[in-house]
């Protein structure tokens, strides 16, 4: 669309061998004689290598800093060795900054995470699963998180460590109905015929969500226990789509006035303006091809460098050699640097301001969650810390100013339902209530008593916010997985940080390639997006025999894609970022491909198949999901092309000895 265009250039062995993207800058690969990558060079010169053992295991990774002006690279490079057992699995990681080691079980379970700094600290991590594979319990130094789950593998308790108990309901195949702790209800959930949510209690406040005919949410509406039926409800939120399901309008009907919102889209889906009745909410948004935020209407020579953002606005960026933000300059902020690990994650900001200079640290888990973070002023002097505590990859606890909150949040993603603040007969519940994409609007007491509420722009960034602060502590959740760092003025995003100045991150995609071609990139739309690791997701993995393996290589015009069911006109099943994901029928063959946002887009709009008439044959043009298999997308047949249209990499894979899979030319 917009003629943009990404290029794939192969060598003779059908290898790829560079990928151009909007641009025309391009990422260059090369391979050895067992079509094993051995390095991948960036936009910008940096660059990846990887060494092998006999078993094809990768030992050894390089990662080299970009060259600077033409000279040699100004950071060293970081060298990762790698050690694994006899059968494949990782054991020791050893970087410039110490050593990982991780334990499993005979069943491949990992059952023990140890990092080692250079100074000799050690942090562990220990799991246990029952004997159906589920988590029973993660070990840290802060205590032991125990889950208990139904007989259809959901999760029914965890049991925290102060001993308090969250328990969840639910009816049917898995349809969450109630949350409480030790036995205090939190919130009930009505649903409909089709198991959508159609009432929630948050305290003394119940929600009403109303959909349209295309199952896209239409209202919501807010009510106060004590006030009448008959009556309308005292906040009125309307929600307007266009045919491309993109949510194009809001009204805002509430006791102290009615507010509206109109956005606005390009042909590919990328938002462009925002027209509101709140101050700050008027913005308008242009993009390179490759997609980067631009200050005008049109690219201008040196904003933009690599997918790197240098200036926007009153902002100046600088990045290392490694494509990681290291200095930002704005009038808001003043003058930051940031420091990493050899591992990117971000482990200092030194801010200076007219005031003086203030330092933030953070540290890590051995799984990379940040669990502390502390503020320091000009002197070196302790200012403020806090620290986190973690349920898998949802912030579970927040210790702050000698106040403890807890985070419960909707099902299993990552919107916020309540924070407990406290603990025994001093604990207090606060509800959520948030926009349709998970970002907290208000913060409620129990008896309906308005706490906090803000007011973002269209990237997050908050335009007003309101705190009764001699009741709470600061509200920090932002899009789903955000944590608001106000030091900094980032946003926390479990493995990277985001910018909401700019709507981007600040560091390449941990994952690379697998992400996205841009690998700063949040997405083209917050308000129906979400990405809350900091992680792209998208890729898909269809297992396939061997025939439908050699028409699907042959499909979307030679470039590869996705074949209709041989079954007739039944759904195409894949595993949406699933790997290994579900073999149902134990085939030796696969492809996995990945898809650009718009693909992205395509799978993340999906219904349950137990709420469509026909089942696998019900959605042709769209995409079928199944509760008990969440990572399982069913591409509707008449959706195929669509789909295809927006694969960005693609390859065949075969399985050889020892289950291991591997890329093949021919099928």
């Amino acid at each position: 669309a917009h003629g943009r265009q990404v290029q794939f250039g192969y060598d003779s062995y059908g290898r790829l061998k560079a990928l151009t993207n909007e641009n025309g800058e391009s990422y260059r690969f090369a391979w050895d004689a067992g079509d094993r990558l051995t390095e991948q060079s960036n936009l910008d010169g940096s660059a990846k290598r990887y060494t092998y053992d006999a078993l094809d295991n990768v030992k050894r990774v390089e990662t080299i800093a970009a060259p600077r002006n033409g000279h040699q690279p100004s950071e060293e490079t970081i060298v990762q060795h790698l050690e694994r057992d006899a059968i494949g699995r990782l054991t020791t990681r050893i970087t410039p900054d110490g050593q990982s080691r991780y334990g499993y079980s005979p069943l491949n379970q990992l059952i023990e995470a140890v990092v080692i700094d250079n100074d000799g600290t050690e942090q562990r991590l220990g799991f246990a699963y029952d004997a159906l594979g589920y988590l029973i319990e993660e070990q840290s130094s802060t205590g032991h998180l125990k889950h208990h789950y139904d007989e259809l593998g959901n999760l029914i308790q965890t049991q925290l460590p102060d001993g308090r108990w969250i328990n969840r309901l639910y009816y049917g195949s898995g349809h969450l109905h109630q949350i409480n702790l030790d036995g205090q209800v939190i919130s009930d959930f009505e649903r409909d015929r089709l198991h959508r949510e159609v009432m929630r209690t948050q305290g003394q406040i119940s929600t009403r969500s109303e959909y349209d005919r295309s199952g896209r949410l239409r209202t919501r509406l807010r009510r106060h226990s004590s006030q009448p039926l008959l009556m309308p409800a005292a906040e009125q939120i309307h929600f307007e789509f266009d045919p491309s399901d993109h949510l194009v309008g809001r009204l805002e009907r509430l006791p102290q006035g009615q507010r509206h919102q109109l956005l606005h889209y390009d042909a590919t889906g990328r938002i462009i303006a925002s027209q509101g009745s709140r101050q700050g909410q008027n913005e308008n948004f242009s993009f390179d091809a490759a997609a980067n935020l631009l200050d005008g209407s049109s690219a201008t020579t040196g904003r933009v460098v690599h997918n790197q953002l240098m200036t926007y606005q009153d902002k100046r960026y600088r990045y290392d050699g490694f494509g990681r933000m290291i200095e930002k300059r704005s009038r808001r902020h003043g003058l930051q640097r940031f420091s990493y690990d050899t591992d990117h994650r971000l482990i200092e900001v030194r801010t200076q301001k007219v005031n003086g200079e203030s330092v933030v640290r953070m540290r890590y888990d051995p799984l990379g969650r940040r669990i502390e973070k502390t503020e320091h002023d000009n002197k070196g002097h302790l200012v403020a810390s806090t620290r986190f505590d973690w349920d898998g990859l949802q912030l579970l606890k927040e210790y702050k100013n000698n106040q403890t909150s807890l985070y419960l949040y909707t099902g299993n993603g990552h919107e916020p339902l309540a924070r407990v603040d406290g603990s025994d007969k001093n604990q207090k519940v606060r509800y959520y209530h948030n926009d349709p994409n998970g970002l907290p609007q208000a913060l409620t007491e129990s008896d309906g008593h308005p706490l906090w509420h803000a007011h973002y722009q269209v990237w997050g960034n908050t335009i007003d916010e309101v705190r009764e602060s001699y009741y709470i502590e600061e509200q920090n959740l932002r899009f789903q997985g955000q944590y608001l760092d106000r030091e900094t003025g980032l946003h926390y995003n479990t493995f990277r940080f985001y910018d909401p100045d700019t709507g981007r991150f600040t560091t390449p995609d941990p994952m690379g390639l697998t992400g996205s071609l841009n690998l700063y990139r949040y997405s083209p739309n917050p308000f129906t997006w979400i990405d809350p690791l900091g992680l792209k997701e998208d890729e898909i993995i269809r297992y396939m025999s061997k025939e439908e393996a050699i028409a699907s290589k042959a499909a979307n015009g030679g470039k590869g894609g996705l074949v209709p069911n041989i079954k007739g006109e039944k759904a195409v099943w894949v595993n949406h970022d699933s790997n290994p994901g579900f073999n149902p029928g134990k085939e030796d063959y696969r492809v996995v491909a990945n898809v650009n946002n718009e693909g992205v887009n395509i799978l993340n709009n999906h219904k349950d198949i137990s709420t469509v008439d026909y089942k696998e044959t019900g959605l042709k043009d769209g995409v079928l999901s199944k509760t008990n298999e969440p990572k399982a997308k069913g591409i509707g047949t008449r959706l195929l092309g669509k789909l295809n249209s927006t694969i960005t990499s693609f390859r065949v894979e075969k399985k050889g000895a020892k289950g291991k899979w591997t890329t093949c030319g021919k099928p």
